[in-house]
Protein backbone atom coordinates (compact mmCIF):
# COMPACT_ATOMS: atom_id res chain seq x y z
CA UNK A 1 0.00 0.00 0.00
CA UNK A 2 1.50 3.43 -1.08
CA UNK A 3 1.51 6.02 1.95
CA UNK A 4 -0.80 9.03 1.14
CA UNK A 5 0.95 11.62 3.24
CA UNK A 6 4.58 11.45 5.17
CA UNK A 7 3.25 12.89 8.30
CA UNK A 8 6.59 12.26 10.24
CA UNK A 9 8.08 14.73 7.65
CA UNK A 10 5.39 17.25 6.86
CA UNK A 11 4.84 17.91 10.40
CA UNK A 12 8.34 17.28 11.68
CA UNK A 13 8.34 20.29 13.46
CA UNK A 14 4.98 20.12 15.66
CA UNK A 15 6.26 16.18 16.42
CA UNK A 16 9.67 17.52 17.33
CA UNK A 17 7.61 19.76 19.89
CA UNK A 18 5.98 17.05 21.54
CA UNK A 19 9.07 14.80 21.71
CA UNK A 20 11.02 17.35 23.16
CA UNK A 21 8.31 17.83 26.23
CA UNK A 22 8.64 13.84 26.53
CA UNK A 23 12.18 13.86 26.57
CA UNK A 24 12.34 16.88 29.04
CA UNK A 25 9.98 14.27 31.26
CA UNK A 26 12.06 11.44 30.90
CA UNK A 27 15.15 12.68 32.17
CA UNK A 28 13.21 14.56 35.00
CA UNK A 29 12.60 18.36 34.12
CA UNK A 30 9.41 18.24 36.66
CA UNK A 31 8.70 21.19 38.63
CA UNK A 32 7.79 19.85 41.90
CA UNK A 33 8.37 16.64 41.67
CA UNK A 34 11.65 15.62 43.00
CA UNK A 35 12.59 18.78 44.35
CA UNK A 36 15.82 19.31 42.31
CA UNK A 37 14.08 21.33 39.19
CA UNK A 38 14.02 24.83 39.51
CA UNK A 39 10.25 27.10 39.05
CA UNK A 40 11.74 27.52 35.44
CA UNK A 41 10.63 23.76 34.60
CA UNK A 42 6.77 23.03 34.12
CA UNK A 43 5.11 21.05 36.57
CA UNK A 44 3.22 17.37 35.56
CA UNK A 45 0.23 19.01 35.40
CA UNK A 46 1.13 21.92 32.77
CA UNK A 47 3.29 19.59 30.47
CA UNK A 48 0.32 17.03 30.62
CA UNK A 49 -1.84 20.04 29.29
CA UNK A 50 0.40 21.19 26.73
CA UNK A 51 1.17 17.50 25.04
CA UNK A 52 -2.34 16.67 25.03
CA UNK A 53 -3.35 20.15 23.20
CA UNK A 54 -0.20 19.58 20.92
CA UNK A 55 -1.44 16.23 20.34
CA UNK A 56 -5.32 17.50 19.14
CA UNK A 57 -3.43 20.52 17.46
CA UNK A 58 -1.44 17.71 15.31
CA UNK A 59 -4.23 15.38 14.62
CA UNK A 60 -6.49 18.15 13.34
CA UNK A 61 -4.14 19.50 11.32
CA UNK A 62 -3.51 16.06 9.69
CA UNK A 63 -7.19 15.44 9.78
CA UNK A 64 -8.47 18.17 7.76
CA UNK A 65 -5.16 18.40 5.98
CA UNK A 66 -4.06 21.84 7.42
CA UNK A 67 -0.82 22.85 6.35
CA UNK A 68 2.24 21.97 9.07
CA UNK A 69 4.03 25.06 10.89
CA UNK A 70 6.90 24.37 8.20
CA UNK A 71 4.32 25.18 5.53
CA UNK A 72 3.16 28.22 7.22
CA UNK A 73 6.52 29.77 7.49
CA UNK A 74 7.11 29.27 3.88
Amino acid sequence: MEKVIDVSKKYDKEIAEIHYILKELGNGRIYGFDGNCSQVDNSLETNVDKLTQKITDLLNKIEYGKDSITDQQN
